[in-house]
């Protein structure tokens, strides 16, 4: 399984076999103008969206004639299933909600809460069972901020943790930085060069920066 940081929320997933699966796509220049990352314009199998606000849900023509998925299905082989999560740290009351999906690429467990607004419960985390790649928001506002993020992975000790959804020039949101989530964890790593493949299941937790892409 390859990964690849397009930016935002936005990951490319890979299979060995040449699946290509789209989470959280973007509109480009949405919020006009304000989401300011280049556009992604490959076409792709598989377009997953955890909500539909501009920055998480575009399906553009450049993508060909994609499978969308924005509720728990099974697309061209794939299981995605999901979990109802608050967009806000008021439990859904200022934001609403979105749909967190987990699914299994070439025996590796992806999760893409979305714009999770606070660390996952226990009951949350038992419901998911295990995961190997957790991609983690943590610029705050719309989502958990950097110190939640860094808590959250703490807990849950996945074997992956990516962080995104974090200020980046390209991007003029009220977003903190990556450092900020940086400085709140004992280690990371950067990945250099993408799409990042995942060949073996780290047996330590691990923290890997990929830098978006786009």
């Amino acid at each position: 399984m390859k990964l690849t940081y397009i930016g935002h929320a936005c990951f490319l997933v890979q299979s060995q076999a040449g699946l290509r699966i789209l989470l959280d796509p973007y509109q480009p220049y949405a919020f006009g103008g304000r989401m300011g990352l280049k556009p992604f314009y490959e076409k792709v199998d598989i377009v997953v969206s955890t909500h539909q606000h501009h920055d998480h849900f575009h399906v553009d023509e450049a993508f060909g004639n994609p499978v969308v998925v924005t509720t728990p299905a099974t697309a061209m082989g794939i299981e995605f299933r999901g979990i109802k999560l608050p967009h806000d740290q008021s439990e859904g009351a200022e934001r609403g909600f979105v749909t967190g999906f987990w699914f299994t690429v070439d025996g590796v467990t992806i999760f893409h809460p979305g714009d999770l607004g606070r660390p996952l419960n226990g009951e949350e985390r038992a419901f998911l069972g295990h995961l190997d790649v957790v991609l983690v928001p943590c610029g705050g506002t719309f989502t958990m901020g950097p110190k939640e993020a860094a808590f959250m992975v703490s807990n849950m000790k996945p074997p992956i943790a990516i962080p995104m959804h974090y200020a980046w020039p390209s991007v003029a949101l009220p977003l903190l930085p990556l450092d900020d989530f940086l400085n709140e964890v004992p280690k990371y790593e950067i990945i250099e060069n993408q799409p990042f493949e995942v060949k073996e299941i780290p047996t330590t937790p691990q923290i890997y920066v990929l830098y978006p892409q786009h």
